[in-house]
Parts: structure tokens; C-alpha cells; sequence
């Protein structure tokens, strides 16, 4: 149905700090993709196993069949397309949880956010418009990438001319996997191994990225990925030092970052797996609309959860605004005139990914500059946490901001870092879970008067408890409706809903 009120002339906005590359790596990563199909074909019960002696693989092919020296670079590119086509569909679904998006497919009482609290147990590769099947295939990625990090180093050089490169990609992208899953889960086990806790997968993260730095010496490699797999692995090292605490580590990592630094997730519109899934889900199917401001309804009527995302802003004096000031190119959506699915909520489009080919942001420079934000902000320099946001301004144009307030520029920080991470693999999930900031948990309802599910950290699938000799039967992860349950990771540094978040607390508007 069209809408017919003013906000149908609305205009969609766009930019970035790195101009995004339909085509710079699509053709080699097309191929890739063919490969690691053919490589995962008799995988797809990885997700509860760490051994390919533990599957039932076709014919009789073994474990020595398929890890040989001449496969390493195709055994390695699979890791990473494994790894891709999940990172895609978690960030358009797990957007829900970052308060970015609602979804709007099926009748308008039924779904809501906040319901996954663990992803489906099928294959990325065959997603449907709403499914949540993104832990196989990362669990995949990280059994590919741990195995062939195993064999390269018994395989010589002789076999495998690239063999150091090989070993540091490999590294990275199994420190990627546990950088994602240390901020996101409750807790994580593999398949014969005992519950860890954030803070230990992210120490196991560490240790990967530490060791694909220790590969690339002093050197560097350019990657399907990046042009620079030591600045992917140091940014993923500070990323994870940062949610471990240790400041200084993290900023020694993000300080080597240089401008213009990006890796991509590579995609394509060749099959499924290989789609932008955000693009899919916003602009081509439409079964997510990007949200608008949220209260707490049923719960505490008055409370603004989240300022949303239609028309940010920054106004001429600095502050963070909405609809008031230059438009925040960050932040590129676009109201369609219609409504969604389910027939009661506006259909806002992301522009931030404009086709179904469209390379997806892994890690850039801007993250760094925001980490070393933080860090500074925690070492006593409010002021040097203020320059980094106007650094950052500066690549878009923005106005800068200014305050000497501490709880002003705490709060200002989180909100760039929302900005700055639309759309972007789950960046402000993330945030949400470490700085402490609003999740229903079960209370209260949406716009569409439909309770809130229990979503907050995420749980294992309930197999890759009951399949672990180490998990006692009946358990299947941390009680989430328990409100005195609070993930590990989440820092000593109180938000208080309605005065110090969101920013902006208050709106000039009322879409509701």
C-alpha cells in the first residue's frame, strides 16, 4: 500500500569512508565459492563435529583424500567462503538486535526482534528469507581453516609455494570466527571440548591472530579479501583486546592501522550463498525494514530505547541529531511511500549496499580510530576521544563535535560507533552486549503490540550441547529469562536508559 503523508518525500542519502568495489574482487571469489561447494559437500554435519573422520563423507573418500598439499589454497579459500556467506546472513538478521531493523515478514502480530537467542542448525548456503542458519557455516570455516592450518605446517615448502601466506590467512580468518563468537555468545564449546566463556575464546582469538603475525614477519599479503592481511589481522587482535579489557594492547594493534585500510567480505550475484544478504533482505524481498525510534511499551511506556535510524543528522554545533542538521551519510536509508509485509510498518530501504554483488565492510580504518577513542577515553583523555570522532567527521564532512562533559562524550561515542557500523556484520550487537545497553529480555512489547522475545547473548544450536561428552544432559546454555544473568564481557561503566542513551534523547518527530 502507498503512504500517503509527507515522509513519502523523503530522500535516501549515501557515503562511506571508502568508496565500496562492486567488481575488484567478485570474479576470483566466484570461482572460490564454486570450490568450497565442492569441498563442502559431504561437510554438512560439521557443525557438531571437529574431525572428517567423524562425518559420513561419500564414497570412500578420507580425510587423507581431501586434505593433499595441491588443495591448500582451495582448502583455505573455502574456509573463507564458508566464513563470508555467514558473516552476510548474520548481519542482515542479527541487525533485528541491534535495534537497526524490524522484521515484517508473516501477519502483522506475529514476529518480533530480540527472538533469536540461537541461530538454526541448517546450511547458510540454501538461507531462506528468514531463516538464522549462519553457526554452521561459521562453525565450518573455523574446522577448514583450523585443519589446514594443521597440515601446512607438516607440508614443505616445496609443495606449497605460498605456504606462509596460507598459514596466515588461515590464522586470521579461525581469529575471526572466535573474535565474532567471543562478543556475540554466552559461551562456546567445540565438539568434544569443554563450555568457554567470552573471555576465553577471545584469549583463543588472540593467540590466532598472533600467530598469522608471527607468519607474515615483517612482510605483508594481499588476499581475496584485502590488500593487506597484516592490518585485517592487527585490527581483529585490537578488536579483541579492546572486549577483553586490555586497553594498551589494543591500542598498540589499532594505532598500526593506516588510512584507507579495508577487507571486504567478498560477494556476488552468481548463486544464494554468494548474495549481499542485507541488500536482499532490504531492497530486494523486503522482509526487513530498517526501524525508527522504539519505546518500551507495556514495560515503561516513556522510555526511548533507541533513537532509530530514519533521518540522523548532525547538527551545525556538533551534537547528533535526527532530522534536524546535514544528513549523517553513514547512515544511507530511504523511505519507500509504502508499507512493509505485514502491512502496518513502513518499508524503510539501507542504501548502504546497493546490489546483490555488493562487497560487504569486514574491517576498516574508521575502527581503529574508534577503538583508539576508547581506549584514550579510558586512560584519562576525554579530549583525545573528541578529536578522534572529529577525524572521523572529517571524512564525511560532518560538523564537529565538542563537549568537555565526560558522560556526553562516553555517550557520544557509542552513537558514532553505531553510525559508523550500520549494517556491518553485528559490529553494534556487539556494542549493545559490551557497554550494557537496552535488551527487552521478554518484557514489554514492539509498535506492532507483539511481546518481545528473550534475545541477548546468543546460545549454541541445542545439538552442540546434547552431542558434548562434556555437557551435562539437560543443559543447554545459560537461563536468558533470568535478568540477573549478565554477559561476561559487559564493562563497569553504567548506561542509564533515557538520560545518557540514547543520543539523541529526545525527537523533534513522532512516527508512532
Amino acid at each position: 500500500m502507498r503512504r500517503g503523508d509527507a515522509a513519502t518525500d523523503r530522500k535516501a542519502h549515501s557515503g562511506g569512508d571508502e568508496e565500496m568495489n562492486d567488481t575488484r574482487y567478485t570474479r576470483r571469489a566466484g570461482r572460490r565459492f564454486g570450490l568450497a561447494a565442492a569441498v563442502g559437500a559431504g561437510m554438512l554435519a560439521l557443525a557438531a563435529c571437529d574431525g572428517l573422520l567423524d562425518v559420513e563423507l561419500p564414497g570412500e573418500m578420507t580425510e587423507e583424500d581431501l586434505f593433499q598439499s595441491q588443495s591448500a589454497g582451495m582448502i583455505v579459500d573455502s574456509a573463507i567462503a564458508d566464513f563470508e556467506c555467514s558473516y552476510s546472513m548474520m548481519s542482515a538478521i542479527m541487525s533485528g538486535g541491534e535495534d537497526a531493523t524490524w522484521k515484517t515478514s508473516g501477519y502483522f502480530t506475529t514476529t518480533t526482534e530480540h527472538q533469536t537467542t540461537r541461530p538454526g542448525g541448517g546450511s547458510c548456503t540454501g538461507n531462506s528469507d528468514v531463516g538464522t542458519n549462519f553457526f554452521q557455516g561459521f562453525q565450518k570455516s573455523r574446522f577448514l581453516a583450523e585443519a589446514a592450518y594443521d597440515h601446512l605446517q607438516e607440508w614443505p615448502d616445496a609443495e606449497v609455494p605460498n605456504r606462509a601466506q596460507l598459514l596466515a590467512t588461515s590464522a586470521t580468518y579461525v581469529g575471526l570466527f572466535f573474535t565474532w563468537t567471543g562478543e556475540t555468545y554466552c559461551e562456546f564449546a567445540r565438539a568434544e571440548g569443554p563450555i568457554m566463556t567470552p573471555m576465553q575464546v577471545l584469549q583463543e582469538a588472540e593467540e590466532w591472530y598472533t600467530r598469522a603475525l608471527g607468519h607474515m614477519g615483517s612482510g605483508d599479503f594481499s588476499i581475496v579479501s584485502t590488500e593487506s592481511l597484516r592490518q585485517l589481522a592487527l585490527l581483529g587482535r585490537a578488536r579483541a583486546r579492546l572486549a577483553m579489557g586490555d586497553h594498551s594492547g589494543a591500542a598498540a594493534d589499532a594505532s598500526q592501522i593506516e588510512p584507507g585500510f579495508v577487507a571486504y567480505v567478498t560477494r556476488d550475484s552468481s548463486v544464494r550463498g554468494r548474495w549481499n544478504a542485507p541488500y536482499q533482505a532490504f531492497n530486494a524481498t523486503r522482509w526487513r525494514t530498517v526501524a525508527g525510534p522504539m519505546w518500551w511499551f507495556g514495560h515503561d511506556e516513556d522510555l526511548m530505547v533507541s533513537a532509530g535510524y530514519y533521518d540522523l543528522t548532525i547538527s551545525p554545533d556538533g551534537r547528533q541529531t535526527v532530522n534536524d542538521g546535514v544528513l549523517d551519510p553513514r547512515v544511507p536509508v530511504e523511505f519507500t511511500g509504502e508499507f512493509a509485509q505485514d502491512g502496518v510498518t513502513d518499508q524503510w530501504n539501507q542504501q548502504k549496499y546497493t546490489s546483490l554483488g555488493q562487497d560487504e565492510y569486514l574491517a576498516r580504518w574508521a575502527e581503529a580510530q574508534l577503538i583508539l577513542a576508547e581506549v584514550e577515553f579510558e586512560q584519562g583523555s576525554p579530549q583525545s576521544t573528541v578529536d578522534r570522532i572529529n577525524t572521523l567527521r572529517d571524512v564525511h564532512g560532518l560538523p564537529h563535535f565538542s563537549s568537555t562533559d565526560e558522560r556526553e562524550i562516553w555517550s557520544a561515542l557509542i552513537e558514532e560507533r553505531r553510525r559508523e557500523f550500520f549494517m556491518e556484520g553485528g559490529r553494534h550487537y556487539a556494542d549493545k552486549l559490551r557497554y550494557g545497553l537496552w535488551f527487552p529480555r521478554g518484557r514489554g512489547w514492539n509498535h506492532k503490540t507483539v511481546r518481545y522475545g528473550l534475545g541477548y547473548c546468543m546460545l549454541m544450536p541445542t545439538d552442540a550441547y546434547e552431542l558434548n561428552p562434556n555437557v551435562e544432559p539437560g543443559y543447554e546454555g545459560p537461563d536468558l529469562s533470568d535478568l540477573n544473568y549478565t554477559f561476561q564481557l559487559t564493562i563497569d561503566r553504567p548506561i542509564e536508559l533515557g538520560v545518557d542513551w540514547p543520543v539523541p534523547a529526545s525527537l523533534d518527530f513522532d512516527y508512532f
